[in-house]
């Protein structure tokens, strides 16, 4: 797939500034169920439309990784399922610097201090989430 246009949003993401998963077990006494499933903790500062196209990367990496080029599936644990619930808990992560305002949760900027936003270095354009082939 062509994501070579995304690399200058790709390069600013670390780990730590995604959102994180819990396992979908409700009890103590419930056994995990296979394929393993887990429940998205949202990272507070993630607008929406960001949202949507990591979870979309998600999606097309598991349908890439289900349907290999090879004769077998690769090695390894499959992917995780992760699963988005209404009432999601929301975490405060740490917020990648320089993105374009789009990015984050417009809410979750309003509610910063301005010398917090100044520091964010934010980019005052939108970011074009788009995943259609470039021509």
């Amino acid at each position: 797939r062509k994501l070579e246009r995304h690399a200058a949003l790709f390069t600013k993401l670390k780990p730590v500034h995604m959102s994180s998963d819990e396992a979908a077990v409700e009890g103590a006494n419930e056994r995990q169920q296979h394929p393993r499933i887990f429940y998205i903790v949202e990272a507070a500062w993630q607008s929406m439309e960001f949202k949507t196209f990591v979870r979309t990367l998600d999606a097309m990496y598991i349908e890439d990784w289900k349907s290999p080029t090879a004769d077998r599936l690769p090695g390894g644990n499959t992917p995780r399922v992760r699963v988005a619930r209404q009432n999601a808990r929301i975490e405060e992560t740490v917020a990648p610097k320089g993105l374009w305002r789009n990015c984050y949760d417009a809410t979750w900027l309003e509610k910063l201090k301005p010398h917090q936003r100044k520091r964010l270095n934010v980019i005052d354009k939108d970011y074009v989430f788009s995943l259609t082939p470039e021509e």
